[in-house]
């Protein structure tokens, strides 16, 4: 997972959070009150998943990610193993 895959998840997960706080009360008085809270969360993952997958054909759509969650860094080898002959 890329690091703006990452910082686009993470921020989608507070404003889940903060919607299923935020009608709480309401989801209260359902059985399956913990049910609806997990297909949200994945439902709201899984949007996050289509955006990035669509930003990767849209350019305009790539560069308003990258100006919200940075650019995505340039490869660089992490470390060089090396093993004498």
């Amino acid at each position: 997972m890329t690091s703006n895959r990452r910082a686009f998840h993470r921020h989608a997960r507070p404003v889940v959070d903060h919607e299923l706080r935020r009608v709480r009360g309401r989801l209260a008085t359902l059985e399956e009150r913990l049910a609806v809270e997990e297909v949200s969360v994945r439902v709201a993952a899984a949007l996050v998943d289509d955006v990035l997958d669509r930003a990767r054909a849209d350019p305009i759509l790539a560069r308003a990610l990258a100006s919200i969650y940075g650019p995505e860094p340039a490869w660089q080898p992490g470390a060089v193993s090396w093993a004498p002959d």
